[in-house]
């Protein structure tokens, strides 16, 4: 049985996140984003970013793996369920993308407002 790391890394490295940082829940986000003036709030709101790329990541790689199981199928619409957990596979890469990418914007502000 093959095991696909990606998964299982990103799973690590949410545990490590959570382990070491204080993230703000879904539901204080906004708030933190609307009040954040310091390098640490920056950094917790990338943290934040970062656990939901991690997931997003995770989301993906199991679309991908469902619509693979999908194709094996002997009955039913196939091609349709394939093409749905594909379609989500795609929409969950680029999820992951503007996470990063929201990631990386507020650690440059982490850094900026710390010097």
């Amino acid at each position: 049985m093959r095991i696909s790391l990606a998964p299982v890394l990103s799973g690590i490295a949410l545990l490590i996140l959570a382990a070491c940082t204080s993230v703000p829940s879904v539901s204080e986000i906004p708030e933190a984003i609307a009040n954040a003036t310091t390098a640490a709030d920056h950094q917790r709101i990338a943290d934040h970013f970062a656990q939901k790329a991690a997931s997003y990541d995770a989301e993906a790689a199991l679309h991908e793996k469902m619509g693979r199981s999908y194709m094996g199928r002997p009955k039913g619409d196939v091609g349709a369920w394939a093409a749905h957990c594909n379609s989500l596979q795609k929409k969950f890469i680029e999820a992951a993308q503007e996470a990063r990418v929201l990631e990386q914007a507020h650690r440059q502000l982490a850094d900026s407002t710390g010097k």
